[in-house]
């Protein structure tokens, strides 16, 4: 249920930041793209912190 929630905050996020760069900035940035690159950072952000628990807490 933990991981179902971080991926729709990533598609949420990833749309929004295709909107930003389509209407603000002119750049011409395919959806599909930017939800990759937001899903593998947060992805990797989770496994980070997921690796930092285990080591840390006894």
């Amino acid at each position: 249920m933990f991981i179902l929630r971080i991926l729709v905050i990533t598609l949420i996020i990833g749309y929004i930041i295709w909107i930003v760069n389509n209407r603000l900035l002119g750049k011409n940035l395919k959806l599909a793209r930017v939800i990759a690159a937001t899903l593998a950072t947060t992805s990797l952000v989770y496994l980070v912190f997921g690796i930092l628990s285990y080591l840390i807490e006894p």
